[in-house]
């Protein structure tokens, strides 16, 4: 039973999984921004090119066909963004961490197994207290003097 060992690998286990959530955190915050990002892109393209595009469209469809066309295209954009962010992966980082924590908790569950199998040899010295008091009773009474009358 080694609880160096034992406290060693649970340190790693709490490193590693700490690593993994800040990994985690990195990737929903980039998506997050490109969402974002996704979004600005959208409303200033369908305001601005909307607004172009419209006057341009307008003459030759007509107001409301011009207006159609510029609101898809802005969509369109917006989509093309928002799929480029949700396909983003997270880095080579993450396989690793995984690694590393899969290896730590192996580690410990084994220090543990090895823990209880100790602690399972040393069951059958529970009853030694028992035993102690009544033996030490005994030899105080073989041992004690008896008064002289």
């Amino acid at each position: 039973m080694n609880f160096d060992q034992l406290t060693r690998n649970l340190k790693i286990l709490l490193r590693t999984n700490t690593i993994i959530a800040e990994i985690h955190l990195r990737h929903i915050a980039a998506r997050a921004g490109l969402f974002a990002f996704a979004a600005l892109v959208a409303s200033f393209g369908v305001v601005m090119l909307g607004v172009a595009l419209f006057l341009a469209l307008e003459q030759s469809m007509g107001p409301i066909w011009a207006a159609v066309v510029v609101g898809g295209g802005g969509l369109f954009l917006a989509l093309i963004v928002a799929i480029i962010g949700a396909t983003l992966k997270p880095s080579r980082e993450l396989a690793l961490a995984n690694q590393v924590s899969q290896s730590a908790m192996d580690a410990v569950s084994a220090d543990l197994r090895a823990t209880q199998a100790n602690v399972a040899s040393y069951a059958s010295l529970a009853a030694v207290p028992g035993l102690v008091l009544p033996v030490l009773t005994l030899l105080s009474r073989l041992f004690r003097r008896r008064p002289r009358a």
